[in-house]
């Protein structure tokens, strides 16, 4: 089902792709959700930043999409629940949406976030978070290696791929050794794989074990962890949203940037709660997370 969504979206998208998106609105709180949207630059340049429409200063997370997800619409739905718990989304969209190349995409989002926090301003509190899916997860942890950009205080790598074995990766030993670290895959993703979660987790041993860990999101019955169970549109109409984000990586995501504003470490965090993924109707559990790499332990397979 989620896969005929996407190519629906996909198709969509790229018939208007010339014209005017739905997303153009600049600075305009037309959501009903009391989110202020506005969007700046062109082609693999352009970039969205949602806000909450309140006065305040807030945490920044950059929202890298995966491959071809061009447009915010593919991910709304997490974004909406970013905004709603009190962060500013910056979303670059660091390629059009049939390149094949990948050189530019870091610099691209690179140059995208300076922008963003240029125009945001007083409303950025100095405190930055960066999620990445697919190919985003590469970029994030590159952006989180480079040193023209503020140090985040967390990075979510979800199902990061495909590296081409390591070749696309910066120097990620560059990566701050105060940053909270985390990977996360699907049992059900063939696409990715697990192959550069494991590379980040190897390429990364600047960050001591308390601040690191390697979660693996497991299906069970309906509920795919595949590669499309990221995408989040509809949380209203359960278009491409279900238990797998709000209960695995939504919810890893929110608690990353509450230690990250805390400066708290992973050993903070009760592991129970990190892999429980609740129960269904009837009550039984929901297939819990696996953790593969546990903060202050290190390997657990």
């Amino acid at each position: 089902m989620k896969t005929w969504t996407l190519l629906l979206i996909l198709l969509l998208l790229s018939l208007n792709h010339v014209s005017r998106a739905p997303w153009d609105d600049q600075a305009v709180d037309s959501t009903g959700y009391g989110i202020i949207r506005e969007s700046h630059g062109e082609g693999d340049g352009k970039y969205w930043i949602f806000r909450p429409s309140g006065p305040g200063r807030y945490p920044v997370v950059v929202f890298i999409h995966g491959w071809a997800a061009t447009e915010p619409l593919f991910y709304m739905a997490w974004i909406r629940h970013l905004v709603g718990r009190g962060n500013i989304v910056v979303y670059p969209r660091y390629q059009n949406l049939l390149d094949t190349g990948s050189e530019n995409f870091t610099d691209n989002s690179a140059e995208a976030l300076k922008d963003a926090l240029r125009r945001i301003g007083d409303g950025y509190s100095g405190e930055l978070f960066l999620i990445g899916h697919s190919a985003g997860g590469i970029i994030a942890v590159n952006l989180a290696s480079r040193d023209d950009l503020p140090e985040p205080g967390a990075v979510l790598a979800v199902q990061p791929g495909v590296s081409e074995e390591g070749r696309k990766f910066e120097n990620l030993t560059g990566i701050p050794p105060g940053t909270l670290l985390v990977v996360m895959a699907g049992d059900d993703d063939n696409i990715t794989g697990t192959r550069d979660s494991y590379l980040i987790m190897e390429e990364t041993p600047q960050i001591p074990s308390e601040r690191k860990m390697f979660l693996l999101v497991r299906s069970d019955g309906p509920l795919r962890a595949d590669h499309l169970s990221p995408l989040a549109v509809s949380d209203e109409f359960g278009v491409l949203v279900d238990n797998l984000d709000y209960s695995g990586y939504w919810k890893v995501l929110d608690i990353l940037i509450e230690l990250g504003v805390e400066n708290r470490t992973l050993m903070d965090v009760d592991m129970e709660r990190m892999q429980d993924m609740g129960n269904w109707s009837d009550g039984r559990p929901v297939q819990r997370m696996v953790l593969l790499y546990r903060p202050g332990v290190g390997w657990m397979v």
